[in-house]
């Protein structure tokens, strides 16, 4: 999901780790109105209004393992995404993790986030559309980013600090991130 300069190959764990840290995180509450998340910090009490439903998560199909595809690989991706959150019955809403840059305000037409949204756009490098869902348990949460190939996602209860899990293993000192969990990696 999150990175500032996504590589032609999957990055190393502590680099990508840093690029989700300092990521910036919004959602879309009305088609207007935008809402940012923080890792560490309890969601914005305003989202609960449009998205009541827990635990939530925020989960992209965009660049599997944070290697750079094509626009059109992504967008077929994303699609798919969203019909299988259709499928469930999972209420969502529009999401878009980037780089963090203040003032960014993005907007989705049929193309997806442009650059040449309103607001301020000092340097867009990177930006990959999601989806924040309620009501998938962590389980199934973990399936459907593994099913889309994603080193890591947003996840939280309603009230509690939002977390980052991340589906790869766990580099030197991972243990000073209080609010990342590392999910054990499957063999393959």
């Amino acid at each position: 999901m999150a990175q500032n300069s996504i590589p032609r190959r999957a990055p190393a764990t502590d680099r990508l780790l840093a690029a989700y840290l300092g990521a910036r995180y919004q959602v879309c509450l009305d088609g207007r109105a935008w809402s940012v998340l923080e890792i560490g910090q309890p969601a914005p009490a305003a989202l609960a209004e449009f998205l009541p439903a827990t635990p939530c998560s925020l989960v992209t199909a965009w660049n599997p393992q944070s290697v750079t595809r094509s626009r059109e690989a992504n967008e077929a991706a994303d699609a798919a995404l969203r019909a299988e959150l259709d499928g469930l019955g999972v209420p969502v809403l529009r999401a878009l993790a980037s780089q963090a840059e203040d003032g960014f305000v993005p907007d989705f037409g049929r193309a997806g986030p442009r650059r040449d949204a309103p607001g301020p756009c000092p340097r867009q490098d990177w930006s990959e559309p999601g989806w924040l869902l309620g009501g998938l348990d962590t389980a199934a949460t973990d399936a459907l980013a593994r099913r889309y190939g994603q080193a890591g996602i947003l996840h939280w209860r309603q009230g509690e600090p939002v977390r980052l899990r991340m589906y790869r293993p766990p580099p030197a000192g991972h243990d000073r991130h209080r609010w990342v969990d590392w999910v054990p990696v499957r063999p393959a």
